[in-house]
């Protein structure tokens, strides 16, 4: 009777935790061109809204026009927006912005992989390599894991990694995957 009952523990302290990493990851989101969401302010039903990042980054709200939260944490857009308010409109605004819908985020595989090909991002979640590279089926029969290439849009060059040493290194090892990064990975020559 006590294997239940222990199991039944370790799959809420599971549960809690990843209720816990999903809480801090919404906080922590950047809010980028395409999310949506909704904003309220409390004791102003009029002013409550849902609204989606326009490319530039900028919402329009009531009373107060555009306001630009891209590249904001949540927290960040809701004292942005508190601020504006409190620009003449009203005199101790309280503002709280939640995610309504991430903005689809793709990045791109190629190379020696199982099922090369462009994949989105899971909704409000950060991406590794390794994940990245599962969600194309994993290397294939010909591919040299010590040759792996990212290209990030910005940089001309591209990243170089060996990820057969990257296990070893622990979490310092883990390479996160950026929106719109294509990753390569080279053929072994035999």
């Amino acid at each position: 009777m006590k294997f239940p009952s222990l199991l039944c523990r370790c799959l809420l302290f599971l549960a809690a935790g990843i209720l816990t990493v999903t809480a801090q990851n919404r906080a922590e989101h950047v809010l980028a061109p395409n999310d949506s969401i909704e904003i309220r302010v409390f004791q102003e039903p009029d002013l409550d809204t849902k609204v989606t990042l326009g490319q530039d980054g900028k919402v329009s709200l009531q009373l107060i026009g555009e306001v630009a939260v891209g590249g904001l944490t949540i927290n960040e857009a809701s004292r942005a927006i508190a601020q504006r308010y409190k620009q003449g409109y009203l005199v101790n605004p309280s503002v709280t912005v939640t995610i309504g819908e991430y903005a689809r985020q793709r990045f791109t595989i190629l190379g020696a992989v199982n099922k090369p090909g462009a994949y989105y991002f899971p909704p409000g979640e950060g991406l590794s390599l390794f994940q990245a590279i599962g969600m194309a089926g994993g290397y294939s029969r010909v591919a040299n894991p010590s040759k792996v290439w990212i290209k990030r849009a910005p940089s001309a060059e591209p990243i170089k990694l060996d990820t057969r040493k990257m296990p070893k290194r622990g979490k310092s090892g883990t390479f996160l995957i950026q929106p719109g990064d294509v990753i390569e990975v080279k053929e072994s020559i035999f």
